[in-house]
């Protein structure tokens, strides 16, 4: 097995050998990324990884930031959670809001990733909009412009936004605890 990156010894991830996963279990000192080590494979073990853990959660609260301040999850995190999300969502074979995927479903990272890259247009969009009905002169609305018609709309569509984050939020939630038995 190739190490992914720099893990401490008996940390567990997973890996894949002829198309199924397997828990790996790094060996005691750790292991640098790239480093090729040896682990146990055991043909149809299942597709459920056994390095999920039964009654807890596998990581802490701030483990985020276990692989350093430049790790490509804490930035999509930051960033684009919604398409962070889909990616959870699609490992768990759930659709883009949260439930059950069925065969032919669209990947839920692809859609969470198209409304996030939807929502910063629309944003760059209303900011510029609204900036031509500022008074250059006293920086207040345009008396009489559509500015608070443009903005209440921005405004509801951010709301609707994120109330549709945290309900695809909490139902991914429910369903890894529900899973998981946590």
């Amino acid at each position: 097995v190739s190490a992914p990156s720099v893990l401490p010894g008996g940390y567990v991830f997973d890996a894949v050998s002829n198309g199924q996963t397997f828990a790996v279990t790094v060996p005691a000192g750790g292991v640098s990324r790239g480093q090729t080590f040896s682990a146990p494979f055991v043909p149809g073990g299942g597709g459920v990884s056994a390095s999920v853990p039964e009654g807890r959660w596998k990581d802490g609260l701030c483990d985020c930031c276990m692989f350093g301040c430049c790790h490509p999850a804490l930035w999509m995190g930051i960033c684009c959670r919604l398409a962070l999300l889909g990616q959870v969502q699609n490992r768990l074979r759930l659709n883009w809001l949260g439930v059950r995927a069925n065969p032919g479903d669209r990947s839920p990272f692809k859609v969470l990733l198209g409304i996030t890259i939807f929502a910063m247009v629309w944003s760059r969009i209303f900011s510029n909009l609204l900036k031509g009905y500022i008074d250059p002169n006293t920086g207040l609305p345009i008396e009489g412009s559509p500015f608070w018609t443009i903005y209440a709309v921005n405004i509801a569509f951010f709301f609707a936004l994120g109330v549709f984050s945290i309900y695809v939020i909490l139902k991914t939630r429910r369903y890894i605890r529900e899973s998981s038995g946590i």
